[in-house]
C-alpha cells in the first residue's frame, strides 16, 4: 500500500483520537449551565445551543465517522451532505426519545448501550473500510486510482448505531428534566430535535473546516478520498477499543 496514504491516513486518525482523548466528558455539566442561564423563557434556544456544543466537541460518535465519511466525498457539498445525513440519523432517534419518554426509558443505563454503541459503530466503520477499499478500481499497473465514495445508506445506518453512545444519556435527562414541568409532552418531541438540529449545523461546520484543511495539504482528489476510507477503518478499531474498555469497566 501507498505509504503516503498510509502516512496521511494515519495523521488523520491520530489528530481526531487526540481531540477526542483530550476533552473530558462536559456534556451533562455544560448542558445544566446552559439551561440555568437562558431559562425558561428561551428553553428551545438553549437546547439548540446545547447541541451546537455537542456538535463542535470532539466526540468518539460524531467525529470519528464523520470526518472520514467528509473526506471519501468528492467534493464539499457533497461531504457536508454526508454530515447531514449521519446527524440526520442521530436527530430521527433523539427525537423519538423524546417523543417517547415513558417508564421504560426511564429504566434505560446509558452506561450499558454506550459499549455496544461504540462496538457497533466501530465494527460497522471497520466493514465499510473494508469494503471499499476492496472495491476500489485498479489501473492497468494495478494500483488503486479511485475509491468509491461510501453510499449515503451506510452513513445514515451509521448514524441510527451512534445515536445511542454517550450523549444518550444527556437527551435522555433533559428530556426526563423538561418534560411536563417545563415542557408540554404533545411536544416533547422538540427536546431531542433542536438538540439534534444544533449538533447538525455545528458537525457541517467541523466537516468543511477538516475538509479545506485537509483538501489544502492533500492536493490529491483521490488521494484524500482514499485516506478518508482508510482513516475510517483506523478509527473503527479505536472505537471498538473504547468499547472493549468501557464493557471491562461497566462489568468490574
Amino acid at each position: 500500500m501507498d505509504k503516503k496514504l498510509l502516512a496521511i491516513s494515519f495523521l488523520i486518525s491520530s489528530a481526531i483520537i487526540v481531540a477526542i482523548l483530550s476533552v473530558p466528558d462536559i456534556m451533562e455539566a455544560l448542558a445544566n449551565s446552559v439551561l440555568e442561564k437562558l431559562g425558561v423563557n428561551l428553553i428551545f434556544l438553549a437546547l439548540l445551543f446545547i447541541g451546537i456544543i455537542h456538535g463542535l466537541k470532539p466526540d468518539e460518535h460524531t467525529w470519528p465517522i464523520t470526518i472520514p465519511y467528509a473526506l471519501a466525498q468528492k467534493d464539499l457539498k457533497r461531504a457536508i451532505l454526508a454530515s447531514f445525513v449521519f446527524t440526520g440519523a442521530l436527530t430521527l432517534v433523539w427525537t423519538f426519545l423524546s417523543l417517547a419518554v415513558s417508564q421504560i426509558f426511564l429504566f434505560i443505563n446509558p452506561q450499558v448501550t454506550t459499549p455496544y454503541a461504540d462496538l457497533i459503530a466501530g465494527i460497522t466503520m471497520i466493514i465499510v473500510a473494508c469494503l471499499f477499499i476492496l472495491r476500489s478500481k485498479r489501473n492497468e499497473n494495478g494500483l488503486k486510482t479511485s475509491s468509491p465514495a461510501p453510499d449515503y445508506k451506510y452513513i445514515w445506518i451509521h448514524g441510527l448505531a451512534a445515536s445511542f453512545g454517550g450523549d444518550f444519556i444527556v437527551v435522555l435527562i433533559l428530556t426526563s428534566v423538561l418534560i411536563g414541568s417545563i415542557i408540554p409532552s404533545s411536544i416533547g418531541f422538540m427536546i431531542g430535535l433542536m438538540f439534534g438540529v444544533g449538533s447538525m449545523l455545528a458537525q457541517s461546520l467541523v466537516v468543511m473546516a477538516a475538509y479545506k484543511s485537509a483538501k489544502s495539504i492533500v492536493k490529491n482528489a483521490d488521494m484524500m478520498a482514499r485516506s478518508g476510507i482508510l482513516s475510517l477503518f483506523f478509527l473503527g478499531i479505536f472505537l471498538v477499543g473504547l468499547g472493549i474498555v468501557s464493557f471491562i469497566g461497566f462489568t468490574t
